[in-house]
């Protein structure tokens, strides 16, 4: 017998041997449960929860016996004048089944009733369940009453003014950011929460006053539809956004925005005050002499042209920047190089000086030259023909000048023959 063979066979006894004890543990585990036990609780005996159309408490069931228990479930004490039922994933139960050490969660819910006096169009309204405490027990027991065990709870719904709140309008609107400024011809969007205090659910009408030539217009945030009115749950509030637009040529100040919201069961009307600050219009645009776009230059050489910076908004132009696209090994330069701050409807003079490359072709090529405030930009194309060097030029006259020369002597020599 090989020693590795030895080796194998001695782990293998030592495995079987785990197993062995590790099966009699388990044995001797399931040999100490009782034959029949279930406990039933409440994860959470005791819960205080806001208002809500539901309230609910999470029942446990652990069947620690050694038989698997089919158990029977009633609410033995809960709320009269509420709906109460026990559920499971909303489904009402009566009765379980448990295996032997299998735990189940089911829930024990309570709504308000159904009001029968209700009118026909208030039927889809859900109320809240009303502030107060709640006691609810549930019995679990078996057919043959061998197991019968029963759980206690309690729910607290609180009441607004257990915040301290005190008493609340029916409504009420919020807005984080009341306060927005923005360039004249630009939209505002206002965020504002719309809170329905009552204990019903119901309609709130919207509607705001702005000044003349103002549009305002109402819009469930992230939805891309308008609207005059939006349904808001009871004790909850909705977001919408509002958008408004000034009228145009409005002049720089601010504008105040009044928004409204009144629910449909109650007189009371909330309002909101907010405010758009126009700050004027940022136009900035790049002219030149009588429009002309192009201009001629030499290799080497610079060539200028001169622009005008030009403030058509309403609100100043402030640290103006150019900037330039050119051929490669081009040089473009500006006189001045920034200009601090144009006026609405002023204007100011710019140098640009363009030095094409010594080596350049003849031909044209195109500049763009770019002008940039803190708000607002503009550019231009130039178009710049290189044209032949005037060294060549002489060069040339050179040349035409030496072939009159040499044909005139050319003329005298052979014309004497």
């Amino acid at each position: 017998m090989s020693s590795s063979n030895a080796v194998r066979r001695g782990w293998g006894a030592i495995g079987a041997a785990v197993l062995c004890l590790a099966a009699g543990a388990g044995a001797a585990q399931e040999s100490a449960k009782p034959e029949r036990e279930v406990s039933l609780a409440f994860e959470f005996p005791r819960v205080e929860v806001e208002p809500s159309s539901s309230v609910s408490l999470d029942l446990v069931v652990k069947n620690n016996g050694r038989r698997d228990e089919t158990l029977l479930l009633e609410l033995a004490e809960a709320p009269a004048d509420l709906v109460s039922r026990i559920e499971d994933f909303g489904r009402a139960v009566g009765g379980l089944f448990v295996a032997s050490g299998e735990k189940r969660t089911l829930k024990v819910t309570l709504k308000p009733k159904p009001a029968k006096d209700k009118k026909e169009e208030e039927k889809d309204r859900k109320a809240n369940v009303p502030p107060g405490k709640y006691a609810v027990v549930v019995r679990a027991s078996t057919e043959d009453k061998k197991i019968d065990v029963k759980a206690r709870g309690e729910i607290t719904v609180r009441s607004p003014s257990d915040e301290g709140g005190g008493a609340k309008d029916p409504v009420e609107i919020s807005c984080s950011y009341p306060n927005l400024r923005g360039a004249n011809d630009g939209d505002f969007r206002f965020s504002v929460n719309i809170h329905n205090n009552t204990e019903v659910e119901d309609m709130a009408a919207l509607r705001a006053e702005a000044p003349a030539g103002w549009e305002v217009s109402f819009k469930p945030s992230y939805e891309n539809r308008y609207i005059g009115s939006l349904k808001v749950e009871a004790n909850l509030s909705k977001s919408v956004d509002v958008e408004v637009k000034p009228a145009p040529g409005s002049a720089v100040g601010k504008y105040p925005i009044t928004v409204y919201a009144k629910l449909s069961r109650k007189e009371m009307e909330a309002k909101r005050e907010l405010t758009v600050e126009l700050t004027g219009t940022y136009r900035l645009e790049l002219r030149t002499v009588k429009g002309l776009l192009s201009l001629t230059g030499r290799g080497g050489q610079e060539s200028n042209l001169s622009i005008y910076v030009v403030n058509t908004g309403t609100a100043a132009l402030s640290g103006i920047k150019f900037d330039s696209f050119k051929p490669e090994n081009w040089k473009v330069t500006f006189k001045p190089e920034r200009l601090e701050s144009v006026a609405p409807g002023k204007m100011e003079q710019v140098e640009v000086i363009i030095t094409p490359h010594k080596d350049a072709l003849v031909g044209d090529y195109s500049v763009q030259v770019s002008a940039r405030a803190e708000r607002g930009q503009d550019d231009l194309e130039l178009r710049v023909t290189v044209k032949p060097s005037t060294a060549w030029a002489w060069v040339g006259v050179g040349i035409i000048i030496a072939v009159i020369a040499g044909l005139s002597a050319l003329f005298k020599v052979f014309g004497r023959r």
